[in-house]
Protein backbone atom coordinates (compact mmCIF):
# COMPACT_ATOMS: atom_id res chain seq x y z
CA UNK A 1 0.00 0.00 0.00
CA UNK A 2 1.66 3.21 -1.16
CA UNK A 3 1.83 5.87 1.55
CA UNK A 4 -0.73 8.61 0.85
CA UNK A 5 0.28 12.24 1.01
CA UNK A 6 0.08 14.21 4.22
CA UNK A 7 -3.20 16.01 4.94
CA UNK A 8 -1.65 19.36 3.96
CA UNK A 9 -0.03 17.90 0.84
CA UNK A 10 -3.21 16.16 -0.24
CA UNK A 11 -5.40 19.22 0.13
CA UNK A 12 -2.88 21.39 -1.68
CA UNK A 13 -2.42 18.85 -4.50
CA UNK A 14 -6.11 18.25 -4.98
CA UNK A 15 -6.81 21.98 -4.95
CA UNK A 16 -4.30 22.56 -7.73
CA UNK A 17 -5.66 19.63 -9.74
CA UNK A 18 -9.21 20.87 -9.26
CA UNK A 19 -8.48 24.29 -10.71
CA UNK A 20 -6.27 23.15 -13.59
CA UNK A 21 -9.12 23.95 -15.97
CA UNK A 22 -9.51 27.46 -14.55
CA UNK A 23 -12.41 29.12 -12.78
CA UNK A 24 -14.60 30.17 -15.66
CA UNK A 25 -17.58 32.26 -14.78
CA UNK A 26 -20.59 32.28 -17.05
CA UNK A 27 -20.73 35.18 -19.47
CA UNK A 28 -23.57 37.68 -19.34
CA UNK A 29 -24.84 38.27 -22.87
CA UNK A 30 -27.14 41.13 -23.72
CA UNK A 31 -29.66 41.28 -26.49
CA UNK A 32 -28.46 43.25 -29.51
CA UNK A 33 -31.85 43.91 -31.09
CA UNK A 34 -34.15 45.40 -28.49
CA UNK A 35 -35.24 44.37 -25.01
CA UNK A 36 -35.61 40.70 -24.24
CA UNK A 37 -36.65 38.85 -21.14
CA UNK A 38 -33.85 38.57 -18.59
CA UNK A 39 -33.35 35.59 -16.28
CA UNK A 40 -31.17 36.43 -13.31
CA UNK A 41 -29.77 33.34 -11.58
CA UNK A 42 -27.64 33.21 -8.45
CA UNK A 43 -25.31 30.27 -7.78
CA UNK A 44 -23.86 29.33 -4.42
CA UNK A 45 -21.18 26.64 -4.09
CA UNK A 46 -18.01 26.26 -1.97
CA UNK A 47 -15.15 28.21 -3.54
CA UNK A 48 -12.84 28.19 -0.52
CA UNK A 49 -11.96 25.67 2.19
CA UNK A 50 -11.84 21.87 2.25
CA UNK A 51 -14.86 21.48 -0.08
CA UNK A 52 -13.49 23.73 -2.80
CA UNK A 53 -12.88 20.95 -5.31
CA UNK A 54 -16.33 19.43 -4.89
CA UNK A 55 -17.86 22.90 -5.11
CA UNK A 56 -15.97 23.61 -8.32
CA UNK A 57 -17.03 20.30 -9.85
CA UNK A 58 -20.65 21.08 -8.97
CA UNK A 59 -20.27 24.57 -10.48
CA UNK A 60 -18.92 23.14 -13.73
CA UNK A 61 -22.11 21.15 -14.23
CA UNK A 62 -24.17 24.28 -13.66
CA UNK A 63 -22.04 26.35 -16.05
CA UNK A 64 -22.32 23.77 -18.83
CA UNK A 65 -26.09 23.51 -18.38
CA UNK A 66 -26.52 27.28 -18.51
CA UNK A 67 -24.40 27.52 -21.66
CA UNK A 68 -26.54 24.83 -23.32
CA UNK A 69 -29.76 26.54 -22.21
CA UNK A 70 -28.76 29.88 -23.73
CA UNK A 71 -29.22 28.43 -27.20
CA UNK A 72 -32.69 27.07 -26.39
CA UNK A 73 -34.43 29.84 -24.51
CA UNK A 74 -35.79 33.20 -25.65
CA UNK A 75 -34.18 35.13 -22.83
CA UNK A 76 -30.85 36.50 -21.68
CA UNK A 77 -29.47 34.48 -18.77
CA UNK A 78 -27.30 36.39 -16.33
CA UNK A 79 -25.44 34.63 -13.52
CA UNK A 80 -24.30 35.90 -10.14
CA UNK A 81 -21.79 33.42 -8.75
CA UNK A 82 -20.97 33.45 -5.01
CA UNK A 83 -18.98 31.48 -2.45
CA UNK A 84 -21.02 29.32 -0.07
CA UNK A 85 -18.62 30.04 2.81
CA UNK A 86 -20.98 32.73 4.13
CA UNK A 87 -24.43 32.12 2.57
CA UNK A 88 -26.22 35.01 4.30
CA UNK A 89 -23.68 37.60 3.16
CA UNK A 90 -23.54 36.08 -0.32
CA UNK A 91 -27.31 36.31 -0.80
CA UNK A 92 -27.45 39.86 0.53
CA UNK A 93 -24.72 40.79 -1.96
CA UNK A 94 -26.77 39.23 -4.76
CA UNK A 95 -29.79 41.30 -3.74
CA UNK A 96 -27.75 44.50 -3.74
CA UNK A 97 -26.35 43.70 -7.16
CA UNK A 98 -29.79 42.85 -8.57
CA UNK A 99 -31.36 45.96 -7.07
CA UNK A 100 -34.09 44.02 -5.29
CA UNK A 101 -34.74 40.42 -4.27
CA UNK A 102 -37.69 40.02 -6.65
CA UNK A 103 -35.36 40.56 -9.62
CA UNK A 104 -33.59 37.26 -8.88
CA UNK A 105 -35.44 34.42 -10.58
CA UNK A 106 -33.78 31.69 -8.52
CA UNK A 107 -30.66 30.63 -6.66
CA UNK A 108 -28.96 27.31 -7.44
CA UNK A 109 -26.80 25.54 -4.83
CA UNK A 110 -25.23 24.18 -2.72
CA UNK A 111 -23.19 20.91 -2.64
CA UNK A 112 -22.66 21.50 1.09
CA UNK A 113 -25.56 20.70 3.41
CA UNK A 114 -24.15 23.05 6.04
CA UNK A 115 -24.27 25.87 3.50
CA UNK A 116 -27.68 24.76 2.28
CA UNK A 117 -29.35 25.13 5.69
CA UNK A 118 -28.21 28.74 5.94
CA UNK A 119 -28.66 29.63 2.27
CA UNK A 120 -32.17 28.24 1.92
CA UNK A 121 -33.26 30.04 5.09
CA UNK A 122 -31.83 33.35 3.85
CA UNK A 123 -33.45 32.90 0.43
CA UNK A 124 -36.82 32.01 1.95
CA UNK A 125 -36.71 35.11 4.13
CA UNK A 126 -35.87 37.26 1.09
CA UNK A 127 -38.55 35.62 -1.06
CA UNK A 128 -36.10 34.19 -3.60
CA UNK A 129 -36.84 30.68 -4.93
CA UNK A 130 -34.00 28.29 -4.06
CA UNK A 131 -33.31 25.10 -6.02
CA UNK A 132 -31.07 22.70 -4.11
CA UNK A 133 -29.10 20.59 -6.56
CA UNK A 134 -26.72 18.48 -4.49
CA UNK A 135 -26.97 18.81 -0.69
CA UNK A 136 -28.67 15.73 0.81
CA UNK A 137 -29.17 16.37 4.56
CA UNK A 138 -32.73 15.32 5.35
CA UNK A 139 -33.61 18.40 7.40
CA UNK A 140 -33.13 20.81 4.50
CA UNK A 141 -36.69 20.19 3.25
CA UNK A 142 -38.33 19.65 6.64
CA UNK A 143 -38.80 23.29 7.63
CA UNK A 144 -42.06 24.03 5.79
CA UNK A 145 -40.38 26.46 3.39
CA UNK A 146 -42.69 27.60 0.59
CA UNK A 147 -40.23 28.39 -2.21
CA UNK A 148 -37.58 25.70 -1.76
CA UNK A 149 -37.27 22.69 -4.05
CA UNK A 150 -34.62 19.99 -3.92
CA UNK A 151 -33.84 17.93 -7.02
CA UNK A 152 -31.18 15.65 -5.52
CA UNK A 153 -31.72 12.75 -3.18
CA UNK A 154 -31.46 12.72 0.63
CA UNK A 155 -29.33 11.05 3.29
CA UNK A 156 -32.21 8.65 3.85
CA UNK A 157 -31.60 7.22 0.37
CA UNK A 158 -27.91 6.77 1.20
CA UNK A 159 -28.75 4.88 4.38
CA UNK A 160 -31.27 2.64 2.63
CA UNK A 161 -28.69 1.80 -0.03
CA UNK A 162 -26.08 1.04 2.64
CA UNK A 163 -28.46 -1.25 4.51
CA UNK A 164 -29.42 -3.04 1.28
CA UNK A 165 -25.73 -3.49 0.42
CA UNK A 166 -25.11 -5.13 3.79
CA UNK A 167 -28.18 -7.35 3.71
CA UNK A 168 -28.24 -8.33 0.03
CA UNK A 169 -24.63 -8.21 -1.15
CA UNK A 170 -21.99 -8.24 1.60
CA UNK A 171 -23.48 -10.64 4.16
CA UNK A 172 -24.71 -13.22 1.59
CA UNK A 173 -21.41 -12.96 -0.29
CA UNK A 174 -19.53 -13.70 2.91
CA UNK A 175 -21.98 -16.52 3.66
CA UNK A 176 -22.98 -15.08 7.00
CA UNK A 177 -25.90 -13.23 8.55
CA UNK A 178 -25.84 -9.45 8.74
CA UNK A 179 -26.39 -9.74 12.50
CA UNK A 180 -23.05 -11.57 12.84
CA UNK A 181 -20.96 -8.87 11.19
CA UNK A 182 -18.64 -6.76 13.29
CA UNK A 183 -19.71 -3.41 11.90
CA UNK A 184 -18.33 0.08 12.50
CA UNK A 185 -19.84 3.43 11.58
CA UNK A 186 -17.38 6.32 11.23
CA UNK A 187 -18.60 9.83 10.41
CA UNK A 188 -17.75 13.48 10.69
CA UNK A 189 -20.10 15.74 12.61
CA UNK A 190 -21.01 17.95 9.61
CA UNK A 191 -24.60 18.37 8.47
CA UNK A 192 -24.55 15.77 5.69
CA UNK A 193 -22.55 13.03 7.40
CA UNK A 194 -24.13 13.57 10.80
CA UNK A 195 -27.58 13.31 9.23
CA UNK A 196 -26.57 10.10 7.45
CA UNK A 197 -25.21 8.58 10.67
CA UNK A 198 -28.36 9.31 12.65
CA UNK A 199 -30.64 7.70 10.08
CA UNK A 200 -28.19 4.81 9.56
CA UNK A 201 -28.01 3.94 13.23
CA UNK A 202 -31.80 4.03 13.54
CA UNK A 203 -32.22 1.81 10.47
CA UNK A 204 -29.69 -0.77 11.63
CA UNK A 205 -31.29 -0.84 15.05
CA UNK A 206 -34.70 -1.44 13.48
CA UNK A 207 -33.25 -4.25 11.33
CA UNK A 208 -31.67 -5.85 14.36
CA UNK A 209 -28.13 -5.38 13.04
CA UNK A 210 -25.74 -4.53 15.90
CA UNK A 211 -23.13 -1.80 15.50
CA UNK A 212 -19.89 -2.76 17.20
CA UNK A 213 -18.45 0.76 17.04
CA UNK A 214 -20.02 4.14 16.25
CA UNK A 215 -17.45 6.93 16.10
CA UNK A 216 -17.90 10.63 15.34
CA UNK A 217 -14.98 12.95 14.71
CA UNK A 218 -14.53 16.69 14.24
CA UNK A 219 -14.68 18.00 10.69
CA UNK A 220 -11.22 19.53 11.16
CA UNK A 221 -9.70 16.37 12.69
CA UNK A 222 -5.95 16.23 11.93
CA UNK A 223 -5.91 12.42 11.66
CA UNK A 224 -8.02 9.30 12.23
CA UNK A 225 -5.32 7.25 13.93
CA UNK A 226 -7.25 6.69 17.16
CA UNK A 227 -10.40 5.63 15.33
CA UNK A 228 -8.51 3.14 13.17
CA UNK A 229 -6.78 1.73 16.24
CA UNK A 230 -10.13 1.15 17.93
CA UNK A 231 -11.48 -0.61 14.85
CA UNK A 232 -8.42 -2.83 14.65
CA UNK A 233 -8.73 -3.76 18.33
CA UNK A 234 -12.45 -4.48 17.85
CA UNK A 235 -11.72 -6.73 14.82
CA UNK A 236 -14.15 -4.83 12.58
CA UNK A 237 -15.24 -6.68 9.41
CA UNK A 238 -17.16 -3.89 7.68
CA UNK A 239 -16.67 -0.14 7.96
CA UNK A 240 -19.26 2.37 6.81
CA UNK A 241 -17.60 5.78 6.49
CA UNK A 242 -19.38 9.09 5.86
CA UNK A 243 -16.80 11.81 5.39
CA UNK A 244 -15.42 14.57 3.20
CA UNK A 245 -12.67 14.14 0.64
CA UNK A 246 -9.81 14.94 3.00
CA UNK A 247 -11.26 12.54 5.58
CA UNK A 248 -11.07 9.71 3.07
CA UNK A 249 -7.37 10.38 2.64
CA UNK A 250 -6.82 10.55 6.40
CA UNK A 251 -8.58 7.21 6.86
CA UNK A 252 -6.47 5.37 4.30
CA UNK A 253 -3.28 6.91 5.63
CA UNK A 254 -4.17 5.83 9.18
CA UNK A 255 -4.95 2.29 8.02
CA UNK A 256 -1.62 2.08 6.24
CA UNK A 257 0.26 3.21 9.32
CA UNK A 258 -1.65 0.74 11.48
CA UNK A 259 -1.00 -2.04 8.95
CA UNK A 260 -4.66 -2.95 9.20
CA UNK A 261 -7.89 -2.60 7.27
CA UNK A 262 -11.35 -4.16 7.54
CA UNK A 263 -12.56 -6.73 5.08
CA UNK A 264 -14.69 -4.11 3.29
CA UNK A 265 -15.36 -0.37 3.40
CA UNK A 266 -18.55 1.32 2.21
CA UNK A 267 -18.01 5.05 1.67
CA UNK A 268 -20.95 7.41 1.25
CA UNK A 269 -21.23 10.67 -0.58
CA UNK A 270 -19.14 12.74 -3.00
CA UNK A 271 -16.02 12.64 -0.83
CA UNK A 272 -15.44 9.11 -2.09
CA UNK A 273 -16.36 9.87 -5.68
CA UNK A 274 -13.72 12.25 -7.01
CA UNK A 275 -11.19 11.12 -9.63
CA UNK A 276 -8.46 12.82 -7.58
CA UNK A 277 -9.10 10.35 -4.76
CA UNK A 278 -8.38 7.44 -7.08
CA UNK A 279 -5.24 9.09 -8.42
CA UNK A 280 -3.95 9.98 -4.97
CA UNK A 281 -4.59 6.65 -3.26
CA UNK A 282 -3.99 4.37 -6.24
CA UNK A 283 -4.33 0.68 -5.44
CA UNK A 284 -5.05 1.45 -1.79
CA UNK A 285 -8.66 2.34 -2.57
CA UNK A 286 -9.31 -0.49 -5.04
CA UNK A 287 -12.50 -2.47 -4.32
CA UNK A 288 -13.79 0.11 -1.83
CA UNK A 289 -17.56 0.34 -2.26
CA UNK A 290 -19.16 3.76 -2.67
CA UNK A 291 -22.74 4.95 -2.45
CA UNK A 292 -23.30 8.10 -4.45
CA UNK A 293 -25.28 9.88 -7.13
CA UNK A 294 -25.37 8.07 -10.49
CA UNK A 295 -22.14 8.11 -12.47
CA UNK A 296 -21.71 9.39 -16.01
CA UNK A 297 -23.03 6.69 -18.35
CA UNK A 298 -24.20 6.35 -21.97
CA UNK A 299 -27.17 8.63 -21.33
CA UNK A 300 -24.84 11.41 -20.24
CA UNK A 301 -22.27 11.03 -23.03
CA UNK A 302 -23.11 14.42 -24.55
CA UNK A 303 -22.61 16.16 -21.20
CA UNK A 304 -19.28 14.39 -20.70
CA UNK A 305 -18.19 15.45 -24.17
CA UNK A 306 -19.12 19.09 -23.49
CA UNK A 307 -17.22 18.91 -20.21
CA UNK A 308 -14.12 17.52 -21.95
CA UNK A 309 -14.32 20.22 -24.62
CA UNK A 310 -14.59 23.06 -22.13
CA UNK A 311 -12.23 21.91 -19.38
CA UNK A 312 -9.79 19.73 -21.34
CA UNK A 313 -10.25 16.84 -18.89
CA UNK A 314 -12.88 14.17 -18.28
CA UNK A 315 -15.42 14.84 -15.51
CA UNK A 316 -13.88 14.52 -12.07
CA UNK A 317 -16.97 12.99 -10.49
CA UNK A 318 -20.74 12.64 -10.55
CA UNK A 319 -21.30 16.05 -8.91
CA UNK A 320 -21.13 17.87 -12.25
CA UNK A 321 -23.63 15.49 -13.81
CA UNK A 322 -25.98 15.89 -10.85
CA UNK A 323 -25.92 19.69 -11.00
CA UNK A 324 -26.14 19.76 -14.80
CA UNK A 325 -29.31 17.69 -14.69
CA UNK A 326 -30.84 19.83 -11.95
CA UNK A 327 -29.93 23.13 -13.58
CA UNK A 328 -31.39 22.03 -16.90
CA UNK A 329 -34.70 21.16 -15.25
CA UNK A 330 -34.79 24.41 -13.26
CA UNK A 331 -34.24 26.52 -16.40
CA UNK A 332 -36.82 24.45 -18.25
CA UNK A 333 -39.29 25.46 -15.55
CA UNK A 334 -38.42 29.13 -16.03
CA UNK A 335 -39.23 28.81 -19.74
CA UNK A 336 -42.86 28.53 -18.73
CA UNK A 337 -42.86 32.19 -17.73
CA UNK A 338 -44.24 31.23 -14.33
CA UNK A 339 -42.71 31.94 -10.97
CA UNK A 340 -40.88 29.20 -9.17
CA UNK A 341 -41.58 26.95 -7.42
CA UNK A 342 -44.96 26.43 -9.11
CA UNK A 343 -43.40 26.05 -12.57
CA UNK A 344 -40.91 23.51 -11.24
CA UNK A 345 -43.50 21.56 -9.27
CA UNK A 346 -45.59 21.24 -12.44
CA UNK A 347 -42.87 19.14 -14.11
CA UNK A 348 -43.33 15.38 -13.75
CA UNK A 349 -41.01 12.89 -15.44
CA UNK A 350 -40.71 9.12 -14.89
CA UNK A 351 -37.55 7.37 -13.74
CA UNK A 352 -35.01 7.15 -16.54
CA UNK A 353 -36.06 10.38 -18.22
CA UNK A 354 -32.99 12.41 -17.25
CA UNK A 355 -29.37 11.80 -18.38
CA UNK A 356 -28.41 10.32 -14.99
CA UNK A 357 -31.46 8.07 -14.83
CA UNK A 358 -33.51 10.21 -12.46
CA UNK A 359 -37.05 11.41 -12.97
CA UNK A 360 -38.98 14.34 -11.47
CA UNK A 361 -41.73 13.99 -8.88
CA UNK A 362 -41.92 16.55 -6.07
CA UNK A 363 -43.68 15.80 -2.81
CA UNK A 364 -45.36 18.39 -0.59
CA UNK A 365 -42.10 19.23 1.17
CA UNK A 366 -40.42 20.14 -2.13
CA UNK A 367 -38.31 16.97 -2.33
CA UNK A 368 -37.84 15.18 -5.66
CA UNK A 369 -38.91 11.61 -4.97
CA UNK A 370 -37.69 10.32 -8.35
CA UNK A 371 -33.98 10.76 -7.54
CA UNK A 372 -31.83 7.91 -6.26
CA UNK A 373 -28.29 6.82 -5.44
CA UNK A 374 -26.35 3.84 -6.78
CA UNK A 375 -23.77 1.39 -5.45
CA UNK A 376 -20.33 1.82 -7.02
CA UNK A 377 -16.83 0.39 -6.55
CA UNK A 378 -13.29 1.60 -7.18
CA UNK A 379 -11.54 -0.56 -9.77
CA UNK A 380 -8.04 0.27 -11.01
CA UNK A 381 -8.38 4.00 -10.44
CA UNK A 382 -11.95 4.40 -11.71
CA UNK A 383 -15.42 4.13 -10.24
CA UNK A 384 -17.76 1.58 -11.81
CA UNK A 385 -21.41 0.90 -11.05
CA UNK A 386 -22.01 -2.43 -9.29
CA UNK A 387 -25.60 -1.76 -8.27
CA UNK A 388 -27.58 -4.90 -9.23
CA UNK A 389 -30.63 -2.71 -9.94
CA UNK A 390 -28.78 -0.86 -12.72
CA UNK A 391 -28.56 -2.33 -16.25
CA UNK A 392 -25.06 -3.43 -17.21
CA UNK A 393 -23.69 -3.19 -13.67
CA UNK A 394 -20.40 -4.95 -12.94
CA UNK A 395 -20.24 -7.82 -10.47
CA UNK A 396 -19.19 -6.71 -6.97
CA UNK A 397 -15.83 -7.69 -5.50
CA UNK A 398 -16.43 -8.53 -1.86
CA UNK A 399 -12.98 -8.06 -0.31
CA UNK A 400 -10.57 -5.14 -0.28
Amino acid sequence: MTRPLSRRGVITGIGLAGFAGGQTRAAMPHAAGGPRRRLLIGTLFPETGAQTLLGDEAWRGVALAIDAARTKIDADIEVMRADAADPDSAIQAMIRKAGKASSIDMILGSQSSTASFAATAAAELAGIPYVELDAPAGGVTRRNFRILRRLCTTTAAFTTAAQDTIARIVAPGWKTAATRLRLALLFDIGATDGSFAGVMLAGLRQAGVPVTLSMAYATAAPDLDEEVGRMRDARIDLLIHAGRTDHVLLLYQAMQEARWRPRMIIGTGPGYGLAEIGRTLGQAIDNTMVIGNPLYGPGAAAIAAAYQARYATPPRGAASLTTHVGTTIAIEALKRREKLPAALAAISLPHGSLPNGWGIKFDQSGQNQASFVTLQQWRQGALVTIDPKMPGAAKPVLDL
